[in-house]
């Protein structure tokens, strides 16, 4: 039996091969440009980012939640269930969106980032966005019954492991590929 890190490792490796990087480094992109039209002051913008930032970490806290139960219980996502919980857990994150803005501000004052580091913001902004959009891509896959002997593996595991090992899988990827676009600009 393979171990917990190479069945994960596996997965990824399937899933950035059908993952069409240059259209998920445009829509990062769009998506920064739209935050930067949308914000008249280099004070909103700052904001704005925070509130995507905010947005993005604690949707992939969501679908890492929604994933516990369904590995602690043998279980493969249904994707409409899953979407539900995940629009569900969106609208709890605006609602809460105040506190937990603080709560962002707070973690990020500790690491001894500048309030005025807009670089910065735009780099937790893309690689969280990436984070989410792998993090769903994988629950996208597991739910897909073409790939149900892939994700097999993961049921041997306590489901804690798996999740934080998704977890580091997604981000090593997300400043993998944001690090490649970093070196394609210059």
């Amino acid at each position: 039996m393979e171990s917990l890190t190479q069945s994960v490792a596996t997965i990824f490796k399937k899933l950035m091969i059908h993952l069409d990087q240059d259209e998920l480094r445009e829509e990062v992109n769009t998506r920064l440009l739209q935050t930067m039209k949308q914000s008249p002051t280099e004070d909103e913008y700052r904001q704005n980012l925070m509130r995507a930032i905010v947005l993005h970490g604690e949707s992939t806290k969501a679908l890492h939640g929604i994933l516990h139960p369904l590995l602690s219980n043998s279980k493969y996502p249904d994707l409409e269930g899953v979407s539900k919980l995940r629009n569900l857990a969106q609208g709890r994150i605006e609602k809460e969106m105040d506190t937990l803005l603080t709560l962002y501000k707070e973690q990020l004052e500790k690491e001894g980032i500048p309030n005025d580091a807009v670089t910065q913001l735009e780099i937790y902004f893309t690689t969280t966005m990436v984070e989410l959009r792998l993090t769903y891509r994988f629950i996208d896959a597991f739910g897909t019954e073409s790939n149900r002997a892939l994700f097999v593996p993961l049921f041997s595991y306590p489901a804690e492991e798996v999740g934080e090992t998704i977890l580091k899988y997604s981000r090593t990827y997300s400043s993998l590929l944001f690090e490649k676009t970093l070196s394609q600009q210059n």
